[in-house]
């Protein structure tokens, strides 16, 4: 029976650590994208300050100075599926309208708790990760 009581206490040891390292394995530092895209310093990205960010990129992005990213200029940053989809007239470029678009879908995408803001949790999901590509 002693057996039978050590292995039990094993097995929920190990079973809450399968439910905390989750956790915090994902609580990373997020101190220098929140310095650069959080000026208020308030700890969370709105709206507001995510759409500043991504018109900052894009105009840095935008070397020929055409009003337009091409799938050149956003490599590595949009894949081709999702150029795609934000680029409804089919131009083969993204004006600023249809980049804040892109970045208004990521920005919902990574605000899963629909409050309006990404917190440093949401900012180092996938989605929060892929929202970061077309801020910084």
């Amino acid at each position: 029976m002693k057996l039978t009581l050590s292995t039990a206490m094993a097995a929920a040891v190990l079973a809450a650590s399968a439910v905390l390292a989750p956790a915090s394995a994902g609580h990373r530092d997020c101190t220098a994208e929140m310095a650069y895209l959080n000026p208020d310093h308030d700890g969370t990205i709105d709206w507001r300050e995510a759409r500043r960010a991504a018109v900052r990129l894009f105009y840095k992005l935008d070397p020929d100075r055409d009003g337009t990213l091409d799938m050149n200029e956003v490599r590595g940053r949009v894949g081709i599926l999702s150029f795609a989809r934000f680029n409804p007239d089919r131009d083969g470029t993204l004006d600023k309208h249809e980049w804040l678009a892109l970045v208004k879908h990521r920005f919902h995408r990574a605000n899963p708790d629909k409050d309006g803001t990404i917190d440093c949790r949401e900012l180092h999901s996938l989605a929060g990760r892929k929202l970061l590509r077309v801020l910084m």
